[in-house]
This record gives C-alpha cells, structure tokens and sequence, in this order.
C-alpha cells in the first residue's frame, strides 16, 4: 500500500472518505458496463456483467451510507480526490484487441488502487461498524483484478 494514501484519507472526514469510495465505485461501474457492449465472448461478457452490477450495488448502499450517517453531506470531489481510485480518465475507448487490452489493463490497475483506497480508509475510520465493509471492499477490488486478469490475459 502507499505509505502517502493513509496520511491523505487521515486529513478526510469519514464523509469525504465515503464520497471518493462512492465515485469509484461508479466509474468501475460504468466502466465494466461499457465493456460489455465491447467484447463477444459469452464468459466474458457474463463476468463483466456481474461485475459491473456489483460495483453499482457498492455504489448505492455507499451511498445509502453517506444520506443515513451525513444527511448534510455535499462534496465537489478535486481531481486529486478522484486519482485516489481511479487510473487515468473517467471514460474507455475500446475500438480492437489492443485497445481493449489497454483498457482491462486501466481497470486492473484501478481495481488495485481502490483496494489500497479501502485498505488505508479501513486504517484509519472512526466508525468501528465500517471497518468490515472497508476490509471487504478492499478484498473484492483485489479479487476483481483477479477475475479481469484470468478471464483476458490468460
């Protein structure tokens, strides 16, 4: 894990920690879903599907999180906050194989920093009842490079 990640997330409030996980959570989301429509393999195009359907169901109940434990949250995420969770820009461009092997290789290396993202929050949270929902978010960020890894360059 970068030593720098959890000095970052310790100058966070819980609420801003929730925020950048929740916008991550999204992109992953969107990306996996653009991925999709991209690829033809059956297998692959379940695995993704699953995937993205995962991240979409984080983002909800992190939101769900922010509205029940900071009702008067409101947060403009910098640049800087979003580069905690995210490799490179929001969108993928998938036009062939090379390109797609580019953007897997954008996700896998997001999937990695988020889960450092949630090793670091799990860290240093307060709030005691989200360290095991901080442990395995991080855990299914790892495990979803994992499957991305198996399921195109193998």
């Amino acid at each position: 894990m970068p030593k720098d990640i959890k000095l970052t997330i310790r100058s966070f409030s819980t609420e801003k920690a929730l925020a950048v996980a929740a916008y991550g959570e999204s992109v992953a989301s969107y990306r996996y879903r653009t991925l999709v429509n991209k690829v033809e393999d059956p297998d692959q195009r379940r695995t993704l599907t699953e995937m993205a359907d995962e991240e979409q169901e984080h983002h909800e109940m992190i939101q769900g999180l922010i509205t029940q434990h900071f009702p008067q949250s409101d947060f403009v995420l910098s640049q800087a906050d979003k580069d905690l969770v995210i490799v490179g820009s929001r969108q993928i461009n998938v036009s062939d194989k090379k390109s797609l092997l580019k953007a897997i290789d954008k996700i896998y290396a997001s999937e990695h920093k988020t889960g450092h993202f949630y090793a670091a929050f799990h860290d240093c949270v307060s709030l005691e009842k989200l360290k095991p929902l901080l442990k395995e978010m991080a855990d299914e960020c790892f495990e979803h490079a994992e499957r991305l890894k198996a399921i195109f360059h193998d």
